[in-house]
Protein backbone atom coordinates (compact mmCIF):
# COMPACT_ATOMS: atom_id res chain seq x y z
CA UNK A 1 0.00 0.00 0.00
CA UNK A 2 1.22 3.05 -1.01
CA UNK A 3 1.30 6.25 1.79
CA UNK A 4 -0.45 9.21 1.28
CA UNK A 5 1.22 12.67 -0.25
CA UNK A 6 1.64 15.10 3.32
CA UNK A 7 -0.29 17.81 3.47
CA UNK A 8 1.06 20.96 2.17
CA UNK A 9 1.15 21.66 6.41
CA UNK A 10 3.08 19.27 6.87
CA UNK A 11 5.27 19.45 3.99
CA UNK A 12 5.89 22.98 5.49
CA UNK A 13 6.86 22.05 8.71
CA UNK A 14 9.49 19.87 7.55
CA UNK A 15 10.39 22.05 5.34
CA UNK A 16 10.51 25.01 7.72
CA UNK A 17 12.32 22.16 10.55
CA UNK A 18 15.12 21.52 7.61
CA UNK A 19 15.94 25.80 7.17
CA UNK A 20 15.47 26.50 10.75
CA UNK A 21 18.44 23.76 11.60
CA UNK A 22 20.42 25.15 8.23
CA UNK A 23 19.78 28.74 9.89
CA UNK A 24 20.49 27.97 13.24
CA UNK A 25 23.94 26.92 12.50
CA UNK A 26 25.04 30.32 10.45
CA UNK A 27 27.36 33.03 11.98
CA UNK A 28 27.69 36.80 11.40
CA UNK A 29 30.07 36.28 8.91
CA UNK A 30 27.88 34.05 6.62
CA UNK A 31 25.62 36.80 6.29
CA UNK A 32 27.69 38.26 3.34
CA UNK A 33 28.30 35.19 1.62
CA UNK A 34 27.28 34.58 -2.40
CA UNK A 35 24.57 32.45 -2.87
CA UNK A 36 23.89 30.24 -5.89
CA UNK A 37 21.12 33.15 -6.49
CA UNK A 38 23.69 35.49 -7.47
CA UNK A 39 21.83 38.52 -6.73
CA UNK A 40 21.86 37.71 -2.85
CA UNK A 41 23.90 37.44 -0.25
CA UNK A 42 23.17 34.35 2.74
CA UNK A 43 21.46 37.51 4.63
CA UNK A 44 19.41 38.44 1.47
CA UNK A 45 18.16 35.29 0.54
CA UNK A 46 17.40 35.26 4.67
CA UNK A 47 15.10 38.51 4.26
CA UNK A 48 13.96 37.82 1.31
CA UNK A 49 12.39 34.10 2.96
CA UNK A 50 10.73 36.61 5.69
CA UNK A 51 8.96 38.89 3.13
CA UNK A 52 7.56 35.85 0.99
CA UNK A 53 6.28 34.70 4.08
CA UNK A 54 4.45 37.97 4.87
CA UNK A 55 3.21 38.16 1.43
CA UNK A 56 2.05 35.02 1.44
CA UNK A 57 0.18 35.30 4.86
CA UNK A 58 -1.44 38.21 3.39
CA UNK A 59 -2.76 36.16 0.53
CA UNK A 60 -4.07 33.58 3.11
CA UNK A 61 -5.53 37.27 4.45
CA UNK A 62 -3.47 38.23 7.29
CA UNK A 63 -1.25 41.08 8.54
CA UNK A 64 1.55 39.88 9.47
CA UNK A 65 4.43 41.95 10.82
CA UNK A 66 7.93 41.43 9.85
CA UNK A 67 10.01 41.06 12.79
CA UNK A 68 13.23 43.32 13.41
CA UNK A 69 14.76 42.05 16.60
CA UNK A 70 15.20 38.29 15.71
CA UNK A 71 18.23 36.00 14.44
CA UNK A 72 17.65 35.47 11.18
CA UNK A 73 16.45 31.91 11.68
CA UNK A 74 13.96 33.19 14.09
CA UNK A 75 12.69 35.75 12.00
CA UNK A 76 12.38 33.15 8.93
CA UNK A 77 10.51 31.03 12.05
CA UNK A 78 8.11 33.44 13.28
CA UNK A 79 6.93 34.61 9.68
CA UNK A 80 6.15 31.31 8.20
CA UNK A 81 4.84 29.80 11.37
CA UNK A 82 2.38 33.08 11.15
CA UNK A 83 1.77 32.19 7.59
CA UNK A 84 1.04 28.75 7.94
CA UNK A 85 -1.28 29.02 11.24
CA UNK A 86 -2.96 31.90 8.32
CA UNK A 87 -3.32 29.25 5.96
CA UNK A 88 -4.79 26.75 8.32
CA UNK A 89 -7.19 29.21 9.77
CA UNK A 90 -8.23 30.18 5.82
CA UNK A 91 -8.57 27.10 4.02
CA UNK A 92 -7.26 25.59 1.05
CA UNK A 93 -10.81 26.42 -1.09
CA UNK A 94 -11.11 28.79 -4.07
CA UNK A 95 -8.39 30.97 -5.28
CA UNK A 96 -6.21 34.35 -3.89
CA UNK A 97 -3.96 36.26 -5.27
CA UNK A 98 -0.54 36.24 -4.50
CA UNK A 99 1.60 39.44 -5.85
CA UNK A 100 0.22 39.71 -9.85
CA UNK A 101 -0.93 36.28 -10.05
CA UNK A 102 -4.19 34.61 -9.02
CA UNK A 103 -3.82 30.96 -8.25
CA UNK A 104 -6.07 27.91 -6.93
CA UNK A 105 -5.21 28.51 -2.41
CA UNK A 106 -4.52 24.69 -2.62
CA UNK A 107 -1.96 25.76 -4.85
CA UNK A 108 -0.29 29.05 -3.52
CA UNK A 109 0.23 27.79 -0.09
CA UNK A 110 2.50 24.78 -1.45
CA UNK A 111 4.55 28.16 -2.53
CA UNK A 112 5.89 27.91 1.58
CA UNK A 113 7.70 24.70 1.24
CA UNK A 114 9.01 25.30 -2.08
CA UNK A 115 10.43 28.50 -0.94
CA UNK A 116 11.60 27.29 2.70
CA UNK A 117 13.57 24.12 0.60
CA UNK A 118 14.85 26.09 -2.10
CA UNK A 119 16.12 28.83 -0.40
CA UNK A 120 17.01 27.08 2.61
CA UNK A 121 19.47 24.98 -0.28
CA UNK A 122 21.02 28.34 -1.51
CA UNK A 123 21.78 29.17 2.32
CA UNK A 124 23.25 25.73 3.04
CA UNK A 125 25.18 25.31 -0.53
CA UNK A 126 26.69 29.12 0.12
CA UNK A 127 28.02 27.75 3.96
CA UNK A 128 29.49 24.21 2.99
CA UNK A 129 26.21 23.22 4.66
CA UNK A 130 23.24 20.66 4.05
CA UNK A 131 19.79 20.94 4.36
CA UNK A 132 18.22 17.36 5.06
CA UNK A 133 14.76 16.26 3.99
CA UNK A 134 13.21 12.76 3.67
CA UNK A 135 13.21 11.94 -0.25
CA UNK A 136 9.48 11.98 0.01
CA UNK A 137 9.01 15.08 0.93
CA UNK A 138 11.60 16.53 -1.70
CA UNK A 139 9.80 14.42 -4.60
CA UNK A 140 6.57 16.27 -3.17
CA UNK A 141 7.89 19.80 -3.03
CA UNK A 142 9.40 18.98 -6.83
CA UNK A 143 5.74 17.80 -7.57
CA UNK A 144 4.37 20.88 -6.76
CA UNK A 145 7.03 23.60 -7.97
CA UNK A 146 5.94 21.93 -11.51
CA UNK A 147 2.80 23.63 -11.08
CA UNK A 148 3.94 26.52 -9.79
CA UNK A 149 7.11 27.55 -11.97
CA UNK A 150 5.73 28.04 -14.87
CA UNK A 151 7.50 29.54 -18.27
CA UNK A 152 6.48 32.80 -17.37
CA UNK A 153 8.49 32.38 -14.12
CA UNK A 154 11.53 31.74 -15.99
CA UNK A 155 13.76 34.37 -16.13
CA UNK A 156 12.54 36.16 -13.31
CA UNK A 157 11.92 34.27 -10.17
CA UNK A 158 13.65 31.61 -11.61
CA UNK A 159 16.20 30.36 -13.85
CA UNK A 160 16.18 27.70 -16.39
CA UNK A 161 16.04 23.93 -15.52
CA UNK A 162 19.17 22.48 -15.67
CA UNK A 163 20.07 18.68 -15.73
CA UNK A 164 20.60 16.84 -12.54
CA UNK A 165 21.89 14.04 -13.86
CA UNK A 166 20.29 10.19 -14.43
CA UNK A 167 21.14 9.28 -10.48
CA UNK A 168 20.12 12.57 -9.04
CA UNK A 169 17.96 12.43 -5.60
CA UNK A 170 14.99 14.31 -5.70
CA UNK A 171 16.39 17.34 -3.89
CA UNK A 172 18.78 17.30 -6.75
CA UNK A 173 15.91 17.12 -8.93
CA UNK A 174 13.90 19.65 -7.10
CA UNK A 175 17.12 22.70 -7.08
CA UNK A 176 17.77 21.67 -11.03
CA UNK A 177 14.34 22.16 -11.78
CA UNK A 178 14.57 25.76 -10.25
CA UNK A 179 17.82 26.55 -12.22
CA UNK A 180 20.43 25.80 -10.02
CA UNK A 181 23.29 23.61 -9.98
CA UNK A 182 22.70 20.74 -7.73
Amino acid sequence: MRPSPPSPFACASVTLQACRAVLRRLGPEDLFRPTPCTEYTVGEVGRHLVRSMVLLGSAAGEQIDVPVAGTLGDDVAATAEAALAAWRRRGLDGSVAVGHSVWPAGLAVEIIPLELLVHGWDIARATGDEIDVPAAIAGYVLGRARELVTEDKRGRSFAAEVSAGPDATALQRLIAFTGREP
